[in-house]
């Protein structure tokens, strides 16, 4: 299992705990799963007996509707949060030059964090993707000197320097609308499990 479909869901069962295998499937199928993150119906189903088996997640009992057979629910453990904390964080600060998933499945979980880390992380994303860019450039430049490599192989790096500008320009809008106190975060007033209000949160400085 990858760390992407760790990551959606454990953050998926964590998000809406107690919850059953085909409330998962459906849910996540909105969130077109599939095309970015190229998990498939049948692989949510089998991500969660590893995760079981890892003893990220355990049996919270059963939940009947209508005529249906009962469906087991599922809840996260304490070494789950663990883990799937480990996971958002390490996704959080880590900028990959030619892998867009993680990003996504960040932008679904990051709620589990509080603001400031977030908006650190951010901050911290814009300016490594300028290193990253950089980098393609020096690639591009070996590319050009090689005596073997296709001259165009440097269209990897392009593509991947465009897709990374695409990236910042996001992350710098996203970062300007959590200071403007858009979407809620772990330990506000209306953050996932706790009571919703109408408490703004607090401006992040």
């Amino acid at each position: 299992m990858s760390n992407i479909t760790r990551l959606v869901v454990l953050g998926a069962v964590r998000q809406f705990e107690p919850v059953h295998g085909y409330f998962l499937r459906r849910e996540l199928m909105t969130w077109h799963v599939d095309e970015w993150a190229n998990i498939q119906p049948g692989s949510i189903y089998n991500a969660l007996k590893s995760l079981k088996q890892d003893g990220y997640i355990q049996e919270a009992g059963t939940e009947a509707s209508g005529n249906r057979p009962e469906r087991t629910t599922y809840q996260t453990t304490p070494q789950g949060v663990v883990e799937l904390m480990r996971l958002l964080r390490q996704t959080l600060w880590t900028v990959e030059t030619f892998d867009p998933k993680p990003v996504m499945a960040l932008t679904s979980f990051m709620f589990l964090l509080s603001r400031p880390e977030v908006v650190a992380a951010l901050k911290f994303r814009i300016t490594e993707i300028d290193a990253k860019i950089a980098s393609n450039g020096f690639d591009i430049a070996d590319v050009a000197r090689s005596t073997t490599t296709p001259a165009y192989v440097r269209e990897i790096f392009e593509l991947s320097s465009v897709r990374l500008r695409a990236e910042q320009e996001w992350a710098r809008g996203l970062y300007d609308r959590i200071l403007a106190g858009h979407y809620v975060f772990d330990g506000e007033a209306g953050a996932p499990g706790r009571p919703s209000t109408d408490v703004a949160p607090a401006p992040v400085t």
